[in-house]
């Protein structure tokens, strides 16, 4: 991002919406997390029992119209657009603004939305149906086939007129549509944003093209709350999960001005490309090296003051070694010193949601202060010798943090967060 011609507005967190395998709702999702609980289950969506991998984070207590649905979105919406709008009406609900949004400031608000696979299971049906290989029946207009769905229908339901996109860059989306809402909020273009990432993904065809890819783990499937394992000796892979993380992002002076809570506000979004391959790492995590010192200088931060980092750690061999070597090149003696953990060993890799989802656990530790557990470290892999906080939550003063994803496509994106009072 090119520098700013003018001072850059300020942007804050105000509402945050989570659907979660291990909770729904900011509340019940963060109680679980603290208290290490697993969302990963044996797959009831369909019979798995010919995968490799028959486990999954699944949401199983989703209720649409307990979420705020029409009865049409939820017969029309497919279930990653459903998870979107339904965390999008938990963070204007948190934020206490779903019903006090003016025509005028609907105007100025938009919507981001990541995705990386969406649901491409409920798309076969639905294109089945259209050339009448089924009895299900549809609108003509069903969003059921449309790439842009989840963002479009959270601007449709709240009337919603400022900027909207669905952002693909795999499990860096929510990041991204994050990191690009902050931006747009910040040059003026928009004064508040929903912004974040949503997936659905357990279906057979996407766990059988993952399992052939040696990607999923395999050695749990009778123990699935012990599969998803970052920086373990005895990872093998991470377990497919579905959700959505939405958050409502404000110009700093409209949040005050409305008397708002605030969770935290953005310092820097930074994102790049290791260019390399579709689904490898650098083994010295160099691009990522570069993203995290880029962030730093935006953010104005040093290493010293960052007292938490979730990491993308998605319980994988090459990933975690990659993550550490990149920390211990940037953080340097500071290092060992910053607690690291990673959401995905509490409900597993829910895609283009996770890194949306891990913003919102970010911000919860900057006001909590409580920093949620990596569970599953039984034998923590020498290679991975950093503060993973294992297996505990640990209370922290933290007043920056840091929080970072990659994908596959090899996109890297990086946020940093401040609690509001921290200067």
């Amino acid at each position: 991002m090119s520098a700013q011609p003018f001072p850059a507005r300020r942007v804050v967190i105000t509402g945050l919406g989570v659907i979660a395998p291990n909770g729904i709702g900011k509340e019940a999702f963060w109680q679980s997390c603290v208290r290490g609980q697993s969302g990963l289950k044996p797959i009831t969506r369909f019979d798995a029992r010919a995968l490799p991998a028959r486990i999954a984070g699944e949401v199983t207590d989703f209720d649409a119209h307990e979420l705020g649905l029409t009865e049409e979105e939820a017969r029309l919406g497919d279930r990653a657009t459903q998870f979107a709008l339904g965390a999008a009406n938990l963070a204007l609900r948190d934020a206490g603004s779903e019903d006090i949004l003016s025509d005028d400031e609907r105007t100025h608000m938009g919507v981001y939305v990541g995705m990386a696979i969406a649901c491409l299971e409920e798309g076969e049906q639905v294109w089945a149906s259209v050339h009448g290989y089924s009895d299900r029946q549809i609108a003509p207009s069903s969003t059921l086939l449309m790439s842009h769905a989840a963002a479009s229908s959270i601007a449709a339901h709240h009337r919603l007129h400022g900027p909207s996109a669905v952002i693909a860059t795999g499990c860096s989306a929510g990041a991204d549509a994050i990191g690009e809402a902050f931006w747009l909020i910040q040059e003026g273009y928009a004064e508040r944003m929903l912004a974040g990432g949503t997936d659905a993904a357990i279906s057979y065809g996407v766990l059988d093209a993952f399992s052939v890819m040696g990607a999923l783990s395999t050695r749990y499937n009778d123990e699935p709350w012990r599969a998803s394992r970052p920086y373990d000796q005895r990872r093998d892979g991470f377990v497919m999960a579905e959700g959505a993380g939405i958050l409502l992002l404000e110009e700093h002076e409209l949040a005050l001005a409305r008397g708002a809570h605030i969770y935290a506000e953005i310092l820097a979004f930074c994102s790049n490309s290791n260019a390399y391959h579709m689904t490898s790492l650098p083994s010295g995590g160099e691009p990522l090296q570069g993203l995290l010192r880029q962030a730093l200088d935006e953010a104005e931060v040093t290493p010293a003051q960052l007292g938490y980092i979730n990491a993308h750690g998605s319980s994988t061999q090459p990933n975690e070694v990659a993550e550490t070597t990149a920390y211990k090149a940037v953080f340097n003696e500071h290092a060992p010193r910053i607690p690291i953990s990673a959401t995905k060993s509490l409900i597993g890799h829910t895609q283009g949601a996770a890194s949306a989802i891990e913003a919102i656990v970010t911000a919860l530790a900057l006001e909590r202060q409580i920093i949620p557990p990596t569970i599953n470290q039984e034998e923590p892999d020498p290679r991975c010798n950093l503060d993973y906080v294992p297996n505990v939550a640990r209370p922290a003063t933290i007043d920056i943090a840091l929080t970072h994803s990659s994908g596959f496509g090899g996109v890297n994106s990086v946020l940093i967060l401040a609690r509001p009072d921290w200067t």
